[in-house]
């Protein structure tokens, strides 16, 4: 699929219809950035959200064994586990908005057997120390971008027309 970019044509028109709403200009802030931003994408002056979908790529980072993180690599799998069970502040978030959320294992270094839910897609199992070597090889590049983009195509293709991506690890 090809994206193009959002054509600024109604910008003049997308700020009227925000500007005239009943309520003092800007009032709504970062809300009416949004809302023209939206209305720009999608090309109109009614803008709506359709089975809006937020997409999860979990995996771990080879530096981290270098204590960089706050946490360790283990904590990882374990908020996998947390998503998939719908308590972590994301599925709250996600949950208030009526969004769909799919967690993507893209390489996670542990082996979730098959569990329900995940998406394995596991590019490796986590990344080099960018510390000491490449964090992954053009191939892994590769296949990470195309997997992106394969759960974006299976998000609209579901209906989507609002995807956020998030990650984790």
């Amino acid at each position: 699929m090809t994206i193009a970019p959002a054509s600024r044509s109604l910008d003049a028109a997308i700020q009227h219809a925000i500007d005239t709403k009943t309520k003092p200009l800007g009032a709504l802030g970062q809300l009416e950035t949004l809302a023209a931003q939206l209305a720009r994408v999608q090309g109109c002056l009614t803008p709506e959200i359709r089975r809006p979908t937020l997409l999860v790529f979990a995996a771990d980072h080879g530096v981290a064994l270098d204590g960089v993180s706050a946490y360790p690599r283990d904590v990882t799998w374990q908020m996998v586990m947390n998503f998939l069970a719908g308590g972590a502040a994301v599925n709250v978030f996600a949950a208030s908005h009526d969004m769909q959320v799919t967690v993507i294992d893209a390489g996670v270094d542990h082996d979730f057997g098959g569990i329900e839910g995940l998406l394995d897609a596991k590019v490796a199992p986590g990344s080099g120390n960018i510390r000491t070597e490449a964090a992954m090889t053009t191939e892994q590049l590769q296949q990470a971008l195309a997997l992106g983009a394969a759960a974006a195509d299976t998000a609209i293709d579901a209906g989507a027309n609002v995807i956020g991506c998030g990650e984790m690890g």
